[in-house]
Parts: C-alpha cells; sequence; structure tokens
C-alpha cells in the first residue's frame, strides 16, 4: 500500500472506512474522550491513524465530540498477556466436577 499499490490502497481505504463505521457506533452509544485501537492493524502507525481519525472527524455529527483517537501502549502484545494471566487465574481456580461419561452433553438450540 506504502509502495502506491491503487489496489492496495483500495483495499486499505475500505479497511479504514469499515473501523470508522464500527468506532462511530462506539463514539455514539459511549461517547468516550478517547479512542485506543490495539492489535496488529495498529501496528500500521500513522499509516492507520492518520486516515482513521480524518474518515471518524468526517463522520462525527455535530452533537458529538470528536475523541482522541490513539494506539494502545502494549500493542499487539495485549492478548498474548491477557491470555497469560488467564491461564495463571485458572491454574488457582478449583476444578469443576467432571460430567459422567454415561450422560450425553445438553443440546444445543439456536
Amino acid at each position: 500500500m506504502e509502495s502506491g499499490d491503487p489496489r492496495a490502497q483500495e483495499v486499505w481505504q475500505h479497511a479504514v472506512d469499515a473501523l470508522a463505521d464500527g468506532l462511530l457506533t462506539a463514539l455514539t452509544l459511549l461517547d468516550p474522550r478517547t479512542l485506543i485501537i490495539g492489535g496488529g492493524l495498529a501496528e500500521a502507525g500513522e499509516t492507520l491513524f492518520t486516515p482513521l481519525r480524518a474518515a471518524v472527524a468526517a463522520r462525527v455529527v455535530q452533537f458529538q465530540t470528536l475523541p482522541d483517537i490513539v494506539p494502545a501502549a502494549l500493542g499487539d502484545t495485549a492478548g498474548c498477556l491477557g491470555a497469560g494471566l488467564l491461564a495463571w487465574d485458572l491454574l488457582d481456580a478449583p476444578a469443576s466436577p467432571a460430567q459422567p461419561a454415561d450422560t450425553d452433553p445438553p443440546e444445543v438450540t439456536t
């Protein structure tokens, strides 16, 4: 995308627009002062944040306050740290009783 490939730029813009639409929903429902973006996509830095800030600004309406949009301090390692902490907590959790072997698991209906 950064090398100027027009198709890649088009795909990137669609991704930025989709993210901006989702963030606008969060902004409308929660009215946050700051939107923190994490994960691998945020590792793109200003390649993401500059057009994302512009796309969100273009979508807000008069009664909304434009929040700061910043990268997560932990970047894409937050998920790994969270998984590790969950595993640590599960080691300390009491074991649940095993399901008897002669019973079928409950059916799930949708």
